[in-house]
């Protein structure tokens, strides 16, 4: 009796150890699987965190790219990082790249978002949606910038077409169908009002046909395609609004710019048979950019990379 008491005795002793540790394990596991847990948590919102304070920075000064080095947050540590084409060839000039990293309890997590920022067309050249082939770019003195032209761009810039037709339509500059204008059009000078500033405004329901030799002024809002051929020259700006519109140039010399103002295409511009240049020119660009919608930034994807 006493022997089988004992060996009962130990099996409820061995059971009961045997629960213990199991229960111990679990509880470990718990409090383990807590732990990453509240660091995958921690680095996640820290990582976060640093794209707001980016993006709020961005806000204040839309050239910012100073970022934050090591900076501490809460039990993280955090770094965030810009790019934008300058450094990164790859990206869009319209896009910008914010990397937020964060290091919280030896758990690391990234953000990667990239931020769409339109441009003011005020400070450009040429911008097409599309490619830009053989043109050359110059700024106000005659160098070449690069930093002038937007090629590639992924949508149209928000435009005030409207307001442009409307002035059109009080100038009496609205023609049916293709144009081919004379020389000095509409007046010799870029002005429908020099004293006010208001812009000679012709609108081209067809394709504009510039013939060679001769001198155009104004802002041309173009329907079809646009031709400027031989040494014709515009003091202005041109604008195709709708997909598949071309800028081509049939000969002259290509030194000399066959536009002073400021190309913008929802398309290609190709200056077939010679080369094109544009010679960039504020006065008429900052005219031009009065009837550019204005458009905040925008959130183009956000990447996270995998809890640990």
């Amino acid at each position: 009796m006493g022997k089988a008491l004992l060996i009962v005795a130990l099996g409820f002793s061995t059971l009961f150890g045997t629960i213990t540790l199991n229960m111990s394990r679990h509880s470990l596991e718990s409090v383990r699987s807590y732990g990453t847990h509240y660091a995958n948590m921690a680095a996640r919102n820290a990582a976060t965190s640093g794209v707001y304070m980016a993006l709020s920075k961005l806000c204040q000064n839309i050239n910012w790219r100073l970022g934050f080095s090591t900076r501490p947050l809460s039990d993280c540590d955090l770094t965030v990082d810009l790019q934008d084409n300058s450094n990164d060839p790859t990206l869009s000039p319209m896009v910008l790249r914010v990397l937020s990293t964060s290091n919280c309890l030896n758990v690391t997590k990234t953000i990667e978002v990239l931020i769409g920022i339109p441009p003011d067309l005020g400070d450009l050249a040429v911008f097409a949606t599309d490619t830009v082939m053989n043109v050359t770019v110059r700024d106000s003195s005659g160098n070449i910038d690069s930093s002038l032209f937007i090629q590639n761009a992924p949508d149209m810039l928000p435009f005030d077409k409207d307001g442009l037709v409307a002035l059109a339509n009080s100038q009496g500059h609205v023609i049916a169908g293709d144009f081919s204008p004379p020389n000095g059009y509409p007046n010799n000078s870029f002005y429908w009002d020099a004293t006010d500033s208001i812009p000679n405004v012709i609108h081209v329901q067809g394709d504009l046909i510039v013939p060679g030799g001769t001198t155009i002024y104004g802002i041309y809002v173009v329907e079809g395609n646009a031709d400027l051929n031989g040494s014709a020259r515009l003091e202005g700006v041109l604008y195709l609004p709708n997909p598949g519109s071309t800028v081509m140039n049939g000969g002259g010399d290509p030194s000399e710019a066959a536009i002073t103002g400021g190309i913008f295409a929802n398309g290609v511009i190709d200056g077939k048979g010679n080369h094109i240049t544009i010679r960039y020119k504020r006065e008429y660009m900052e005219i031009f950019e009065a009837f550019q919608i204005k458009q905040n930034m925008f959130i183009v994807s956000w990447k996270e990379s995998p809890d640990s």
